[in-house]
């Protein structure tokens, strides 16, 4: 996720389309004819991804299973689902019940949704309400083993706000789109604290979630553009059938009015879907996922999916990331200098929240700072070692400076509701973003992007922790650099 348009103090214009073309016909992305500083050193961008080598095809048999039926119904802004999953234990623990969150009942969210009825097994349940609705509890008896699964129908209804004024206006129908990002109930993490159902502030993002496959078929007027996580049908009679696979979970967007461009970049289709009046600015924003998808794939490792698509909402955050599916602000398309910064950021958290997964409510800094951080190797290889300092100095070194002389400063591997909201992002995203600096200034190019690229495919479809990437970090280089973590990560200047 971005930052809302008032917090931004980046002003760097959009350079011309036509450079961005001219620098791809050349086959490379050169850095500037400028000699490079001493603080960044540019290494050739690779020709190619990674090589990553293949998981055996059952590496994912337990992975949950999603079934799911949407009605939507925009004169009433409701959404009728029913629902199936298929859930298996891999702990090694018998496991005595289990939570669905429904997170359009989370004040970020401000929506409602109510499951109508629940079978477990085939057998009438009664859960128990928690967190203020958006988490229902399910006693397992017997517990369920090791291994065993179980099944879960249910049927539910959703009420989709009609205002922007809620949080990031995430979930909502506005100016005629309606964003539906998790408006179904899902299984959250289960890990070594147990069910991890607590309540996100609105300023952080909501979900932690196991990688999971997800069959959704929509109804919605036929008039409508419906743009989802993973790949979908072409519409018959106002019903699409999509299919996710290896996602932490499922957004969809419907729009009255949208145009598409599209292009590929390493395999992958890109769409991006605008606002007829918005088409500059659309095509910039094609042209930037291009240029992103390709610098991440050949520095971190392949982007694994077939599709990715990157849509105009009213949104009032800058952007926000899910599997296979991007939203940015409408705010943004016309000529808004922030622009190809967020779509950067958005597309680089395909890979640090999308394919390696982490617990963003508790630690943040993990995919947040990581993806600022990888946002600036984004303008780095793209366009040089210049403006790569100047942004490093104006976005996040100063913003960090003006924190130890506030005396503000937190550490910055706090959960996001240890934060005020106006030092999240301070902390989280520049402050954190120094930490894989200094890490890189450190060890070196080399060593730093075989960290990248070491945690990536370890960690692939996975959950990292801090400590998984100090491993990695010990694994490439012999040493952990511990101090540097404790310095920036856990520390303060205090």
């Amino acid at each position: 996720m971005n930052t809302p348009l008032r917090r931004w103090s980046y002003r760097r214009p959009l350079p011309p389309l036509v450079a961005l073309v001219l620098a791809w016909i050349a086959c490379s992305l050169s850095p500037s004819p400028s000699p490079p500083t001493p603080t960044f050193p540019i290494p050739p961008l690779p020709t190619a991804a990674p090589t990553v080598s293949p998981l055996p095809p059952d590496a994912f048999a337990t992975a949950p299973r999603y079934s799911i039926s949407l009605a939507i119904d925009p004169a009433a802004a409701q959404v009728t689902g029913y629902e199936e999953i298929r859930y298996t234990n891999t702990e090694n623990t018998p496991l005595r019940d289990l939570y669905l969150r429904l997170f359009p009942n989370t004040p970020g969210y401000g929506g409602a949704v109510r499951v109508t009825a629940l079978r477990l097994n085939g057998e009438t349940v009664s859960p128990e309400i928690r967190l203020g609705g958006s988490a229902l509890r399910i006693l397992l008896n017997p517990p369920l083993a090791p291994q065993q699964s179980i099944t879960l129908n249910m049927a539910f209804t959703a009420t989709v706000p009609l205002t922007d004024e809620i949080d990031y206006a995430q979930f909502a129908y506005v100016n005629g789109v309606i964003a539906l990002p998790n408006v179904y109930p899902m299984v959250p993490v289960y890990d070594d604290e147990g069910w991890n159902v607590e309540i996100a502030p609105g300023y952080g993002d909501a979900v932690y979630s196991d990688i999971a496959f997800y069959q959704v078929e929509v109804t919605a007027p036929p008039t409508m553009t419906l743009i989802a996580s993973g790949e979908c049908s072409v519409p018959e009679a106002g019903r699409w059938v999509c299919a996710a696979g290896l996602v932490r979970d499922f957004a969809l967007v419907l729009g009255d009015n949208y145009e598409v461009a599209s292009g590929v970049a390493e395999g992958a289709i890109v769409n991006s879907y605008f606002y007829p009046d918005h088409r500059e600015g659309g095509e910039q924003v094609l042209q930037i996922v291009i240029n992103a998808l390709t610098i991440y794939s050949r520095l971190f490792g392949p982007y694994p999916y077939a599709e990715l698509d990157v849509v105009e909402t009213p949104t009032r955050a800058g952007g926000i990331e899910y599997p296979t599916l991007i939203v940015i602000s409408e705010r943004l398309y016309d000529g808004h200098p922030r622009l190809e910064w967020v779509v950067a950021h958005e597309v680089a958290h395909q890979w640090w929240y999308g394919v390696v997964g982490s617990d963003q409510v508790d630690q943040p800094w993990l995919d947040e700072a990581l993806t600022q951080y990888s946002t600036l190797l984004y303008h780095e290889f793209l366009y040089g070692s210049d403006t790569a300092a100047a942004i490093l100095e104006s976005d996040f070194q100063r913003i960090y400076d003006q924190l130890v002389d506030e005396g503000t400063d937190m550490p910055a591997g706090l959960p996001v509701a240890a934060y005020p909201r106006e030092l999240y992002s301070p902390v989280v995203y520049r402050k954190g973003a120094l930490y894989f600096h200094a890490l890189r200034q450190r060890v070196g190019d080399e060593s730093f992007f075989a960290i990248l690229q070491t945690y990536y495919r370890r960690h692939r479809y996975g959950i990292a922790t801090p400590e998984s990437f100090l491993q990695t970090v010990q694994a490439v280089t012999g040493n952990a650099q511990r101090d540097l973590y404790e310095r920036w990560i856990m520390g303060t200047s205090r």
